[in-house]
């Protein structure tokens, strides 16, 4: 009797475990991004669908580049800076292994004081 109050326990605690945390909908995720970013869409499945062919030119190991260009290139309606939000959200939400490829924008690279050449002169000493 006791083993089996052990084994019911047992049972309990695994099923009340918490599991690991997935993301339960990264479709949900990919087209919620889109609308955050301002891009528009008609069709969600169709938008998921291309969403994750960026991840696929990218696994075939083409640069984010041309996949921005093959982009805009294939949707009339995107443009350079569209396009370039759109691969950006995918790689995040389907396939974050190549986020390494994103360029910063000019507001995310630190700052650094412009350097005039030639330098001047340094002051005499006294």
């Amino acid at each position: 009797m006791r083993s089996h109050i052990v084994l019911v326990t047992m049972a309990a605690l695994i099923g009340l475990a918490t599991p690991a945390h997935a993301d339960p909908n990264p479709d949900a995720k990919f087209l919620g991004a889109l609308n955050k970013a301002g891009i528009t869409y008609h069709d969600g499945p169709a938008a998921i669908a291309i969403g994750r062919r960026v991840c696929e030119l990218m696994d075939q190991g083409n640069p984010q580049a041309e996949v921005i260009k093959s982009m805009t290139q294939e949707n009339s309606g995107f443009t350079d800076d569209g396009a370039t939000k759109f691969t950006q959200i995918s790689e995040n939400v389907f396939c974050p292994q190549h986020t390494w490829g994103i360029v910063p924008t000019p507001a995310q690279q630190p700052w650094s004081p412009p350097i005039d050449f030639p330098l001047p002169p340094l002051p005499a000493a006294f």
